[in-house]
């Protein structure tokens, strides 16, 4: 087919497809009407992901009949009509969600909904709920043979539910609980001893405001949240969020517990997400101790301080050996395998983390991190991060930037950044408020800007906070022709109002519209992470 001269390509099936996989539902509808080749081959693009967002439009049960074998995903969104309640043979359908509300469905519409799985539980992998209660589901649930992810929101298990929900626990792999609350754990789930509740098969495991309302005395929600983790000895990643209604010292009772209880349970444990977590550094260097690889460590809130860089870069970790605890070698330091490290957002002191992580991992693809020095950068070792895309740091300049020495300090500093050949977004100031003042590197030619002229994929660059700035016309010009695509975010030139001037309307025949947009961290991390 492909050999024939007088085909048009966009007569053949391939290629209509590749284009499809680029147009939005809208157009795809527009689309099916080019031709019966175009129909029969982007009619598969507009089923595969059907969603119900409406009570009054939603496809008849004919057209489910003609089309149910291109379904691969079943979205509900605060309806559920009967039709679906029907459908059987949907033989690719993979993922059901549904978005509930207050008051729920009622209980033929649950009915309804379970016979929907049961219909299709030889080929489930993945199911999403968002809603007050799942009374009706969760033995349609247990019944899918190839489940391994779910994801349950804002719902509340019940007495009567709780040991279906710990069965469910024990098929899948991947599972998140948000926001959700458990009325009380198993009989005798803290003391099993026959690994009747023990997860061997979860990889994944996210727990986000979920709290146990009725946990055995003396314990807390907290530590039974804990206990269920240890009981993960496959996990892989780990994200913990407490409950909004914990006192502050919540989220330590959960990680000593889970983490730093002897013996050390979760040994493949490689991605941790404590995005609520305040933890002192020689608790953190305690985890790192004890971990045998690490590739995303998301802590904004806690130190990592000189203890925790040590373990870091260690060659050496913390093991029971018959029944004594030893130090070996590792067969490969954390600083080698990690690749996402959030870590001292909040600090405003220089303690060497930032210089230490970009002169010793090399896989790094983000960094978020705390201060970082001119100084510390001129007399520290060669950066080795190469495939960093995204780094947010407080880079402070420490120097003179007007004398000849100060500008040679921070070019050494622009030419550590112009290794960086793979950064979409940098910000120089770490997200720094507008009430909070900070002298960031000069952005001039004179003083070295030009050692960036390899970041060709820079999308964003940001130093809010910074009014020092003094951006020429040759500044500007440069930026222009380097980097069309970039976006500013704060004061590029804060000195006399004709040179201010001038250098918007450079950037702005460009589109580039430089100023204090705010945002920019959110804006750029929800397209692009």
């Amino acid at each position: 087919m492909m050999g024939n001269p007088d085909l048009h390509p966009l007569d053949i099936p391939e290629i209509i497809s590749l284009v499809g996989e680029h147009l939005d539902e809208k157009s795809l509808f527009c689309c099916i009407r080019v031709s019966k080749t175009f129909h029969d081959t982007l009619v598969k693009a507009i089923w595969k992901k059907t969603k119900i967002n409406s009570p009054s439009r939603y496809p008849t049960a004919e057209a489910l009949q003609t089309y149910k074998e291109y379904i691969e995903e079943l979205g509900f969104y605060y309806n559920f009509p009967e039709e679906f309640g029907s459908l059987q043979g949907c033989k690719n359908l993979k993922h059901i969600e549904y978005y509930g509300g207050s008051p729920p469905l009622n209980p033929t519409a649950r009915s309804d909904l379970s016979n929907l799985i049961k219909a299709h539980s030889s080929t489930i992998t993945k199911l999403t709920f968002y809603c007050p209660t799942l009374r009706e589901i969760w033995k349609a649930l247990l019944g899918c043979t190839r489940l391994e992810t779910l994801m349950i929101q804002e719902i509340v298990i019940l007495k009567d539910e709780v040991d279906l929900f710990f069965q469910a626990c024990k098929k899948v792999r991947i599972l998140t609980i948000s926001r959700v609350n458990i009325s009380r754990l198993p009989s005798d789930f803290l003391n099993d001893a026959t690994d009747t509740f023990t997860f061997p098969n979860l990889s994944t495991l996210h727990l986000h405001k979920v709290k146990i309302v009725n946990p055995p005395h003396p314990h807390t929600s907290p530590y039974c949240l804990a206990m269920l983790t240890r009981r993960c000895p496959g996990l892989y990643t780990l994200s913990f969020n407490g409950h909004g209604d914990d006192d502050r010292t919540s989220p330590n009772v959960f990680y000593k517990t889970a983490l730093l209880h002897r013996p050390y349970a979760l040994k493949n444990l490689s991605d941790l997400h404590f995005s609520k977590m305040d933890l002192k550094d020689e608790d953190m260097a305690a985890l790192l101790r004890l971990m045998t690889e690490l590739r995303q460590l998301v802590a904004p809130h806690c130190e990592f301080g000189p203890l925790s860089i040590r373990e870091l870069l260690a060659n050496e970790q913390e093991m029971l050996d018959d029944g004594q605890i030893v130090r070996k070698a590792r067969e490969q330091r954390l600083c080698d395998a990690v690749e996402v490290l959030e870590i001292n957002t909040e600090s405003h002191i220089s303690g060497g983390a930032v210089q230490a992580v970009l002169s010793n991992c090399p896989r790094l693809k983000k960094l978020v991190g705390s201060k970082i020095r001119v100084t510390e950068i001129v007399d520290g070792a060669e950066w080795v991060s190469t495939e960093l895309t995204i780094l947010s740091i407080r880079l402070e300049a420490d120097v003179d930037q007007e004398t000849a020495e100060g500008m040679q300090k921070q070019r050494i500093a622009f030419k550590q950044l112009g290794k960086l050949t793979r950064l979409n977004y940098l910000d120089l100031t770490e997200q720094t408020s507008l009430s909070q003042k900070i002298r960031t590197l000069d952005l001039r030619l004179r003083a070295g800007l030009d050692e960036l002229v390899n970041l060709k994929r820079l999308r964003s660059l940001s130093f809010q906070g910074d009014n020092h700035q003094q951006m020429q016309s040759e500044d500007a010009l440069w930026v222009i022709n380097n980097w069309p695509d970039v976006e500013f975010y704060g004061d590029i030139a804060a000195q006399d109002p004709d040179t201010e001037e001038l250098v918007d309307s450079i950037f702005e025949k460009r589109g580039i519209v430089p100023g204090l947009k705010g945002g920019a961290w959110a804006s750029f991390s929800k397209n692009n992470c």
